[in-house]
């Protein structure tokens, strides 16, 4: 009975690994603004687009003329980045975790003149 305990436990492990390997390697990268890249040129970005959980957003910006600080929903809805992760490489690239993740640039009005976007993830 020791035996196929540990055999069973074996296996588990195996099929356990095989379903997290096959999860992470169906994982998505998405450009944030498509080809504009991270900026004033959004245009609605991520309106039409189905996220998973585990995909990865890229930042492409050049460094120092925008950031990218993932805040909460009020510093989403107020531009307020206080208390916010913040990212500043020019390509930052954040995965995204279940539900809603919302993204602004801190500098200047960028927020306010529609440098933000909120992606939900399934």
């Amino acid at each position: 009975m020791y035996g196929v305990n540990k055999v069973t436990i074996v296996a588990f492990a195996m099929m356990l690994c095989i379903f997290l390997q096959t999860n992470i390697s169906k994982a998505d990268t998405f450009l944030a603004g498509d080809a504009n890249g991270w900026g004033f040129q959004l245009n609605g970005w991520p309106n039409g687009k189905t996220f998973k959980t585990g995909d990865v957003i890229e930042f492409k910006y050049p460094a120092g003329a925008h950031n990218v600080v993932k805040v909460d929903q009020a510093g989403f809805n107020s531009c307020n980045g206080a208390g916010g992760q913040v990212f500043s490489s020019g390509d930052d690239k954040i995965t995204l975790t279940k539900g809603t993740s919302y993204f602004i640039c801190t500098i200047g009005q960028h927020c306010a003149n529609g440098v933000k976007a909120a992606v939900t993830a399934n």
